[in-house]
């Protein structure tokens, strides 16, 4: 029985990265589904241990300032990994 091919939109990772902060653990990047740019962070959720990645949108302008200067993220970091920046946080399983 044949398969088909996967499709492009399958084939190709949605989120793309472009820089890895280590000392800060986060992550800058390419969203390929929207084209805009996101932090992805490790985050916990409330009645777990255990982290998993999330995506936040930021703009442009985030983004340069955040590849220029990591710790000017901190703060957004903060929101993020204690769950209050949700209304940035990018459904990952959304077509």
């Amino acid at each position: 029985m044949a398969t088909n091919p996967p499709s492009d939109e399958t084939a190709a990772p949605r989120f793309v990265d472009c820089w890895v902060s280590r000392e800060w653990r986060f992550t800058l990047g390419l969203d390929r589904r929207t084209g805009g740019r996101f932090l992805s962070t490790p985050v916990s959720g409330a009645m777990s241990a255990a982290e998993f990645e999330a995506y936040f949108a930021i703009s442009a302008e985030e983004y340069d300032r955040f590849r220029a200067d990591p710790a000017a993220a901190g703060p957004l970091l903060e929101l993020c990994r204690l769950g209050r920046a949700d209304d940035r946080r990018i459904p990952e399983n959304v077509t």
